[in-house]
């Protein structure tokens, strides 16, 4: 049984663009974040909207004072957020304490987003658990490198491969354009407007770029499935580094051992919470614990000591207070049917 299991394929792909259109494509200039965080705010000094993580990138938008104005975007889990229209806004995160912005479903964090945030929705995963959200807002100029050419500067096409730091340019499409496999070559995909990509060479009206992204894993052919699953993290990574992989999916084999629900002392989990306590999670000898929602819990209630399954979830945290163990919000069960 699978309950909402959904899988996805992550491609890297190297395209020809073809850029004859005037102003098709504008150089981006980009900040990026040099301080171990910064405050995301929705005016110069005003109220604050996220926290930008260390190292993101964001393409600029404008500059006034000492404050740069950006754009925030990426992939919000849906169950954290609502549907609004206040202030010309799409939706608003509802999740207590807030919640992770991601530069992909699963991918890494790109900021925080604080309880109340109003967000611009743009689009959907496949199967609907993740929403692509944006906003723009300002940060403290100081606090960030800025490469590219600023806004303003009247520059249509991009400039030389890398800047003086050996990073490519951002290029975005400012309209729809055809992707060829070659510039003689068949058509493989459309470039969005606002979709962004780095630049790796040019021919004379040719653009060679990489665009980095996400195709639906059963659209896809059975051999490009084989390449990409759920169950890539161990135990142990989550273990060894708990806070990096919050909110990974993953997808393990485990030895059922008990169906319980959670004391006052088992602070990762509320209280009376149930949760099945498992071993052998992708050959690990250790424990795991995993958090069962209500529509699952008929199933773990069926489940005998020392039974395998496959679980299906997301890493709620991989090193638990009391034990250290990994805990994970699962979202299927799938109990083995015995041979003969």
């Amino acid at each position: 049984m699978r309950v909402g299991m959904m899988r996805f394929v992550r491609w890297t792909i190297l395209l020809l663009l073809f850029t004859m259109l005037p102003g098709a494509l504008y150089a981006q200039a980009t900040v990026r974040v040099r301080a171990s965080e910064e405050n995301f705010r929705r005016d110069p000094n005003g109220t604050q909207l996220a926290t930008v993580m260390q190292g993101a990138e964001l393409p600029l938008i404008g500059e006034q004072g000492g404050w740069a104005q950006v754009e925030l975007g990426g992939w919000i889990w849906a169950p954290s957020v609502a549907a609004t229209s206040r202030d010309g806004f799409d939706l608003s995160v509802r999740a207590a304490g807030g919640e992770n912005l991601r530069v992909r479903p699963n991918g890494a964090i790109v900021a925080r987003l604080l309880e109340g945030c109003l967000l611009e929705r743009v689009g959907a995963s496949a199967s609907g658990s993740w929403i692509q959200v944006r906003r723009r807002g300002w940060l403290w100029r100081a606090s960030l490198d800025i490469s590219g050419t600023p806004p303003g500067s009247g520059v249509q096409t991009p400039g030389a491969v890398g800047d003086e730091e050996g990073a490519p340019p951002l290029v975005t499409a400012v309209s729809p354009l055809v992707v060829y496999a070659t510039p003689d070559g068949d058509t493989i995909a459309t470039f969005q407007p606002g979709a962004q990509a780095q630049v790796l060479g040019r021919t004379g009206d040719w653009i060679r770029i990489r665009l980095d992204g996400w195709v639906y894993g059963p659209a896809a052919l059975d051999s490009a499935l084989n390449l990409a699953d759920t169950g890539d993290l161990t135990p142990a990574q989550l273990r060894a580094d708990p806070g990096r992989y919050r909110g990974a999916l993953v997808r393990w084999r485990v030895q059922f051992i008990s169906l319980r629900r959670a004391e006052r002392a088992r602070s990762d989990f509320e209280e009376g919470e149930p949760f099945i306590h498992a071993r052998g999670a992708a050959g690990d000898a250790g424990f795991v614990y995993l958090a069962v929602p209500e529509d699952l819990l008929p199933i773990a209630e069926s489940l005998q000591p020392l039974d395998y399954v496959t679980v299906v979830g997301r890493v709620r945290t991989g090193r638990s207070q009391l034990l250290g163990s990994p805990v994970i919000d699962l979202t299927d069960i799938e109990p083995e049917v015995p041979e003969g």
